[in-house]
């Protein structure tokens, strides 16, 4: 397969996903620092970002890694008002193989209200676009909010990767879903 970028800007029914912007850092971080608590339950980079400098580091590395045909992060805005909601991302990118991962986080004042359910089916589309047959979404598996996602998309849980990872002093187990280009109605 050959490489291809992803659009930088895509727009769906409730949201906006615009490529990362430095110029967004200082947003991004104030919604970490607002909702630490809540987001560091269940993403483990949650407490290590601790400044501004934090978050412009990470959106370089992360418009590098786009660059490199690595990953494709973006920020989700609703298309209402603009505001920024939170981010979505594909990464593991396995040009080879055609397949990928993607991941999200919203801000909690924003959860279920479909914004992510939108952005991930978005996001999903345009890798499907650019020639990617396999998407992973792996969950938490205490993280039942963020299990609904795949799940209301159409995913199909694989199964779990036991205690994979230790966060905060205990072993988590992940459940992997997954969708292929031929189970799309694409």
């Amino acid at each position: 397969m050959e490489k291809r970028y992803l659009q930088e800007s895509i727009e769906g029914k409730k949201v906006i996903l615009k490529k990362y912007e430095i110029g967004l850092a200082q947003k991004m971080f104030e919604f970490i620092c607002k909702d630490r608590e809540r987001l560091s339950r269940y993403l483990p980079w949650a407490p290590h970002i601790k400044s501004v400098d934090d978050e412009i580091k990470f959106i370089e590395e992360s418009l590098a890694a786009w660059k490199q045909y690595l990953s494709a992060n973006y920020s989700i805005f609703s298309k209402f008002d603009m505001e920024y909601l939170g981010n979505v991302s594909a990464f593991n990118f396995d040009w080879t193989n055609e397949s990928c991962e993607i991941g999200y986080w919203i801000l909690g004042d924003y959860e279920g209200k479909g914004f992510i359910r939108d952005a991930v089916d978005m996001l999903e589309n345009e890798l499907l676009l650019v020639g990617f047959n396999r998407i992973v979404i792996m969950c938490e598996k205490e993280n039942q909010r963020s299990g609904c996602i795949p799940k209301s998309l159409g995913y199909v849980l694989e199964g779990e990767l036991r205690e994979l990872k230790k966060y905060h002093d205990k072993f988590v187990t992940l459940e992997v879903y997954s969708k292929l280009r031929r189970d799309n109605q694409f």
